[in-house]
């Protein structure tokens, strides 16, 4: 369940921000669920821009409001707030897609 939110959260993230920034349609890798071609570094600065274009009161955080304007991360809500305080903060998010990669990174040095 943790990896499916993770990926799906990446997807989440990046995709708005890369299809408005692409004039071209990229397949996603159907494996890690990423444009193909796109190293994490990249995926991850897409995801903060997509976070930062959600907070609309700036505070770092998104509340349940907020969160709506990023339908997979509303769904994850509750599992992407590890600390309980009734927002997702960038570090959580942040933390989520940091597990991610690594865990990709893993399996494939595994196969």
């Amino acid at each position: 369940m943790n990896k499916t939110l993770v990926c799906i959260l990446g997807l989440a993230l990046v995709t708005p921000v890369y299809a408005a920034t692409s004039t071209q349609n990229v397949p996603l890798d159907s494996i890690g669920g990423k444009p193909q071609g796109m190293n994490p570094a990249a995926m991850q600065d897409m995801m903060m821009q997509r976070f930062k274009q959600s907070d609309v009161d700036h505070n770092g955080a998104l509340s349940r409001d907020e969160a709506q304007n990023m339908p997979m991360l509303a769904q994850h809500f509750d599992e992407l707030d590890t600390n309980h305080d009734g927002q997702v903060s960038l570090q959580e998010v942040q933390a989520a897609f940091m597990q991610r990669m690594q865990q990709q990174s893993a399996s494939v040095t595994k196969n």
